[in-house]
């Protein structure tokens, strides 16, 4: 049991410094303390379009440098491409 723990610790510590591991951490702790947020959207010239109240939902882009996002607002799928800000509650 000892060299089992002694293991576990060893690799533990071992990914400490990995980027991996630290991005998922980092997903993991938002996902779980995830507080509800608001998406609101906006015209080119920079008037309200329309504000959703999404929950605990995420905000994802579709690709890096997408020109894209989506997420899911009252079971409902939205894809957009305008201008927009993400507000937490």
């Amino acid at each position: 049991m000892h060299k089992f723990v002694t293991a576990v610790a060893l690799v533990s510590l071992s990914l400490v410094g990995c980027a991996k591991v630290d991005e998922t951490i980092n997903r993991f702790q938002r996902d779980w303390d995830a507080s509800p947020k608001t998406v609101t959207l906006y015209s080119i010239q920079g008037e309200i379009v329309k504000t959703y109240d999404i929950g605990r939902s995420k905000v994802t882009r579709a690709e890096v440098g997408g020109d894209y996002i989506y997420f899911y607002a009252n079971g409902k799928y939205v894809q957009t491409n305008l201008p927009y800000v993400v507000e937490s509650k």
